[in-house]
């Protein structure tokens, strides 16, 4: 079967396209996060599956909330409100970093991370993106150093859970 020159011209342009997308786009969207790359992809995975796990070892060993459920959702909107970009620019990581070390057990952290569920990063009060968990969001608007400190506190004070 021979392909017209219609064809042709249609086949070659499709072809460009793809390449573009996949080359060029594809890239420019995963670098400003619109697009997960495939190592976010895998590390939200890795976070899903510790999560599990971590949730089976806090229901075997009993533990219990050391605050109510509506406090850890207020906490929760607390570090969301605190982290995501506003229009202004201005962040209180003072604040995040502060709820984050009120987890005192892992029941508190499987908790927080549950009913802080996915929410959207903003830019200049637009969303973008899927959502992120808590882990990424977190570790995507604190310092490094920030993280380090607040992991610090939890294994002092014997949590599993780590940013």
């Amino acid at each position: 079967m021979k392909i017209s020159e219609d064809n042709k011209k249609y086949l070659i342009t499709a072809g460009i396209a793809v390449g573009t997308y996949f080359l060029v786009i594809k890239p420019i969207l995963q670098k400003i996060g619109i697009l997960k790359t495939n190592e976010e992809i895998a590390k939200e995975k890795s976070d899903q599956t510790n999560v599990l796990e971590a949730e089976k070892s806090v229901l075997n060993k009993g533990l219990k909330l050391t605050k109510t459920k509506a406090e850890w959702d207020e906490i929760a909107d607390s570090i969301y409100n605190s982290l995501y970009n506003y229009l202004d620019n201005k962040f209180d990581k003072d604040n995040a970093i502060y709820n984050l070390a009120r987890l005192k057990n892992d029941a508190d952290a499987i908790y927080l991370v549950q009913t802080f569920g996915k929410r959207p990063e903003k830019f200049w009060g637009f969303s973008y993106g899927e959502g992120l968990a808590l882990i990424p969001f977190v570790n995507a608007n604190l310092p490094r150093k920030s993280i380090e400190l607040i992991n610090d506190n939890y294994k002092r004070g014997g949590l599993t859970f780590r940013l």
